[in-house]
């Protein structure tokens, strides 16, 4: 009886120690990557992956690496047209707030003027970057788009349509998209159609709009106090998000009414909501102050000088005039 009461004993022993003895299976603590579609992982590494309806070839890229590579090119396509910002802003701004006076603003605009509007330069500083920050933003939502609807298996139109990216605007790519038209329009009044009838731009300047706004108030009102209040917010919006106080881009994270985040209320989120809002009023603020200052200077004091005289002024009525498609309301 004690031999035959050994055996399961001596069995249940060495299955304990070997147990105890067995090394821990390794763990893969990585979970994959839905959006660079590693979810469900293909066997063909080299073949070239299909985005935006057409063969993209992969140059050695995978899918999230082409997101780095545009947003690369979205975010540092904004430090030139930034450059030029700073000194258009003093130069129709600061500068006029100070002087109180058109005529003593120009030559400081005459004097800034060669830094970006010299031959070849112009288009490096201006032209390229923001075409490039358009182009790709355009391209990295599109791609985006077309992988959520691949990822969620939108099939239907009216799936394909609740996924696409067009009703998804962050007010950042609102104000961007807002800026755009504006910015040609007023390229084609400056710069175009100057170029056009002159050959150049050399005798537009502050009096030019000046005498612009006094032709037609209404229109040159409302267009600086639109094109002015969204340029200072996508730009300061912009620096602030690749400064990483993303105010304008993040969307509101909704806490479902169960879960233990909202019931408990753990300091660290109350931390978080504190520094986002701090952040969002000083990104705002200073927003506003920027726009403040730039519509005082633009309209308050360039807007109020009114039309200009002699043969200067009857140049600028037939520039005005001549703007193609909306001459005839200037």
């Amino acid at each position: 009886m004690e031999s035959t009461d050994s055996k399961p004993l001596d069995a249940e022993v060495k299955s304990i120690i070997s147990m105890q003895e067995l090394d821990p299976s390794p763990v893969d603590d990585l979970s994959p990557d839905t959006e660079a579609e590693q979810y469900f992982p293909s066997t063909e590494e080299n073949k070239p992956r299909r985005t935006c309806g057409f063969t993209a070839p992969t140059l050695g890229l995978r899918p999230h690496r082409w997101d780095a590579l545009l947003s690369g090119f979205q975010k540092y396509s904004t430090y030139p047209p930034t450059m030029f910002f700073v000194l258009h802003f003093a130069n129709t701004a600061l500068i006029p707030l100070v002087t109180r006076s058109v005529p003593a603003s120009e030559p400081y605009l005459l004097l800034t003027r060669p830094v970006y509007q010299a031959p070849g330069l112009e288009h490096l500083v201006l032209t390229l970057p923001i075409i490039t920050h358009i182009v790709s933003g355009i391209v990295l939502r599109n791609i985006r788009s077309s992988r959520r609807a691949r990822l969620y298996g939108a099939e239907t139109r009216a799936m394909r349509s609740r996924l696409t990216w067009w009703p998804r605007f962050s007010l950042q790519a609102r104000s961007g998209y807002l800026l755009a038209p504006l910015i040609g329009l007023h390229a084609l009044v400056n710069r175009v159609t100057p170029l056009m009838i002159e050959g150049g731009s050399s005798g537009v300047g502050l009096g030019y709009a000046a005498h612009g706004i006094a032709r037609s108030p209404v229109f040159w009102n409302i267009f600086y106090l639109v094109f002015v209040t969204a340029s200072v917010w996508h730009f300061i919006g912009g620096w602030a998000t690749w400064m990483g106080w993303r105010v304008t881009t993040a969307r509101k994270q909704h806490t479902s009414k169960g879960s233990l985040e909202g019931l408990l209320g753990y300091p660290e989120n109350h931390d978080r909501v504190k520094r986002q809002r701090k952040m969002w009023w000083m990104v705002n603020g200073i927003a506003a102050a920027g726009a403040a200052f730039w519509l005082a200077g633009a309209l308050g004091i360039v807007g109020r000088s009114g039309e200009g005289a002699g043969w200067e002024a009857q140049g600028w009525n037939e520039l005005y005039s001549q703007v193609p498609i909306i001459g005839d309301w200037l």
